[in-house]
């Protein structure tokens, strides 16, 4: 195990974002519905229900993956979260933050440098893929015009709450929060 990653989370060095969110799962007994979870081709096929191109204000864009993910239950649903949450947390790198906005040449603000990880998710897992394996390739991410993806952080939360009729309460094993992944920024 790595012992700078806090919460044990260098052993999950190489493993899918699936088996990434269960292994962080191991200390209890998973239910019968969380056994029969989505896998990584489910996350991407749910992801490709958004539109890929949004503009930044554009929460239509992901209805039809907000109310698909809505049709899922309530364990589906907090697992979309949870791949979602550890693809976010992968991305966080400082690497990645220190590429300029192309609209203003500064460096992006933690937000926006969120929101722009959120969009290389939303571009699919073959973009994703290219962009860890390549982190040049985040500057095409972040060019101008190039889409921001916010309202993908809510879908769940949404989703959840339009199904089930209860507050979201569910807090990810992961934080995607920029500066999270301590082995990104070291």
């Amino acid at each position: 195990m790595d012992e700078r990653a806090p919460h044990g989370f260098g052993r999950f060095q190489g493993r899918t974002a699936v088996d990434r969110v269960e292994l962080g799962r191991q200390h209890r007994k998973l239910t019968r519905e969380e056994q029969a979870l989505m896998d990584d081709r489910e996350f991407w096929a749910l992801v490709s229900l958004a539109r890929r191109d949004p503009p930044a204000t554009d929460q239509a864009a992901f209805a039809p993956l907000e109310a698909e993910l809505g049709r899922r239950g309530e364990a589906e649903i907090k697992q979309f979260e949870d791949i979602l949450a550890q693809l976010l947390y992968d991305l966080d790198r400082a690497e990645f933050a220190a590429t300029p906005s192309a609209a203003t040449g500064l460096p992006l603000s933690s937000d926006s440098f969120l929101y722009h990880r959120a969009a290389v998710v939303l571009a699919g897992e073959q973009a994703y893929r290219s962009v860890l394996e390549d982190p040049e390739k985040f500057d095409s991410c972040i060019g101008v015009g190039a889409p921001e993806a916010e309202f993908l952080l809510y879908v769940a939360q949404h989703a959840y709450e339009s199904s089930t009729g209860k507050e979201w309460e569910h807090v990810s094993p992961v934080d995607y929060e920029t500066g999270s992944n301590p082995a990104g920024w070291s």
